[in-house]
């Protein structure tokens, strides 16, 4: 491949530095720390081999031409080449200014500086070589051209202003985070442009191989990333393994407008996108323009307008959003209230309780990270296996629960977690006995255990009249009596070895119709076992294990027999008086096993 030639025609065509090392396909990092040394390299290692290459079929021609030279002796022409040489050794002292204009629109390749009418679309490039063997006075800082192919983003003269808004925004955020991940999001147009010019370099150079060109995204990573990580002092990393990611957004002002052509280009697919709006809401988008440009060829993007007009402005950087993975927490929660809904209960847009389960256990997280209410609120998420009722206590080793953490500023340590732990039990309403990190796969466990695990409740119930078994005065003592309870530990309507002991079918209880479907259910009691309570003849205290999704306190009283068969098949006529969880079979967190 034609290294220089690449790199010459890029120049011609108006292309950065950084770009000219992207067309020849260079995918070393290294390369693009310092980008102008680079280019100098690979230019002066092909002028060498030409040199070389050369020097016998040259050398007696040079030798002629001294000579003849020599024999012009006249004063004018010593005068001029005294001047010459004068000039020629001022360029190791001072800067010298080239500036190339080209026609970045003719369509016949051919360069004319000259022209008049050609001027509106001449981009100007200037190169400064510099020597350090001499000092001089710092010239005037000249205007630099707009690349026409990365529009700006890869120019290095064009990064203050971005670097100091990155700057800004991370320290503001305050991320408490050694290393980053970053992200480009650049002008669309720049697809279509560097399209151009790959089409314009293999019409040249028949042997170029597109996919050999270095994505925009990969050297802007190892040259503005590079930079940007000095800025903001942290270390760059693959956005895979940081949890802190840095995405910058580009808007180039004539963005839609270049793409335009691309409905000449690709006539059929967008008509298409246009028939299905609702689909393609979005005319030109990275895909779309991708797709039109798969099978364009030079003379039909020539024909459209040529793909590549001289840029009206730079790409300039308009938001800087800076995220930090979630981080995850598990633990398990008592519940020591009869009055306490685990999530704000609100009604009609007023609170009916003044807290809850979420927000005792948000607060001392919140407090760590000095979230506002409305912080909390947005970037505290609770997610748990299931949920008891307001009036329904969780004993026991207590309810699974996870906690999801948005945009943290950092990640929470275990001194930290434990003193979380601490101010939520001091409510005396929730009680955690620990929290520890958990991954976002683990909350798949949480929602699945939710619909597959079994539960343990402990339902104290009152006998509210005789039951057919008694065979009482009706104005007897109502009592739970031996048999009640017998009857109560044997009861079951599945053959015996089956793991669900009772079937039961359960209709949508009235209580929550309003937020749920009315369906029929099949649910499972797994085991049942009924004991005295001393000193109160009419209660029974029931342990009872049930599959996920049974409604207790409608297998307790029936419902009107939306509920059967209910305890009250066994024990006759009865009431929940109170109900706890006692169990909830489920490992969490993965952390403890």
């Amino acid at each position: 491949m034609d290294k220089s030639g690449i790199i010459s025609l890029c120049r011609e065509l108006g292309c950065c530095d950084t770009c000219c090392l992207r067309y020849i396909g260079l995918k070393n990092p290294k390369f693009y720390t310092d980008v102008k040394n680079t280019l100098i390299k690979f230019q002066d290692s092909t002028a060498n081999t030409d040199s070389v290459s050369s020097e016998d079929s040259t050398e007696n021609s040079t030798i002629e031409n001294q000579k003849e030279d020599a024999n012009q002796t006249n004063k004018s022409e010593q005068s001029t080449e005294n001047g010459h040489n004068s000039n020629h050794s001022m360029n190791n002292i001072e800067s010298e200014s080239i500036r190339t204009e080209v026609n970045l629109n003719d369509n016949d390749k051919s360069v004319d500086t000259n022209n008049d009418s050609n001027k509106e679309n001449v981009a100007t490039i200037e190169v400064s070589e510099n020597s350090n063997d001499v000092e001089s006075p710092p010239a005037k800082r000249p205007k630099l051209s707009v690349c026409s192919s990365c529009l700006g983003v890869l120019q290095e003269d064009m990064w203050n202003e971005t670097l100091e808004m990155v700057k800004d925004v991370v320290e503001r955020k305050g991320y408490e985070c050694n290393t980053f991940g970053c992200a480009l999001s650049s002008p669309i147009a720049t697809i279509l442009r560097e399209k151009a010019i790959v089409l314009r370099i293999c019409d040249k150079f028949p042997g170029f191989v597109e996919s050999n060109v270095t994505a925009l995204k990969e050297a802007w990573k190892w040259s503005f990333a590079a930079k940007m990580a000095a800025s903001i002092d942290k270390t760059l990393d693959s956005g895979a393994v940081s949890p802190l990611l840095i995405t910058l957004n580009y808007d180039y002002p004539d963005d839609l407008q270049e793409l335009e052509i691309l409905k000449t280009v690709a006539p059929k697919l967008f008509e298409s996108r246009s028939k299905q709006r609702r689909r393609f809401t979005t005319e030109f988008t990275r895909r779309s323009v991708e797709q039109a440009l798969e099978n364009a060829t030079l003379p039909s993007l020539l024909s459209a307008g040529g793909g590549l007009p001289l840029a009206s402005a730079a790409a300039k950087c308009v938001s800087v959003v800076c995220t930090h993975n979630p981080v995850y927490l598990g633990g398990r929660y008592l519940k020591l209230s009869r009055n306490l809904p685990q999530s704000p209960w609100v009604l009609d847009g007023r609170r009916v309780l003044p807290t809850s389960v979420q927000e005792i256990i948000f607060k001392p997280l919140a407090d760590i990270y000095k979230f506002t209410s409305e912080e909390a609120e947005q970037r505290l998420k609770f997610v748990a296996a299931g949920r008891e009722d307001v009036d329904v206590r969780c004993l026991g080793e207590g309810r699974p629960f996870a906690i999801e953490i948005t945009d943290p500023r950092r990640v929470l340590t275990t001194a930290e977690l434990a003193t979380a732990c601490e101010e939520i039990s001091k409510s005396g309403d929730v009680v955690v006995k620990s929290m520890v990190p958990v991954t976002r796969d683990d909350l798949t466990l949480l929602k699945e255990g939710e619909q597959t695990k079994t539960k343990t409740y402990e339902a104290l119930c009152i006998k509210l009249g005789h039951s057919e078994f008694d065979n009482l005065p009706s104005d007897a003592p109502v009592r739970v009596t031996e048999a009640d309870i017998k009857r109560i530990n044997e009861f079951r309507n599945t053959p015996e070895g089956d793991a669900v002991k009772i079937k039961i079918t359960q209709k949508t209880p009235i209580r929550v119709l309003h937020r749920r479907p009315l369906l029929t259910r099949t649910r499972g009691i797994l085991a049942l076992e009924a004991f005295a309570v001393p000193d109160h003849p009419r209660l029974v205290r029931v342990l009872v294990t049930t599959s996920a999704g049974t409604y207790v306190k409608e297998w307790a009283h029936g419902e009107l027999r939306r509920s059967a068969p209910a305890l009250s098949a066994a024990l006759g006529p009865a009431r929940l008086a109170a109900l706890d969880v006692a169990a909830v079979a489920l490992s969490w967190p993965p952390a403890a096993q």
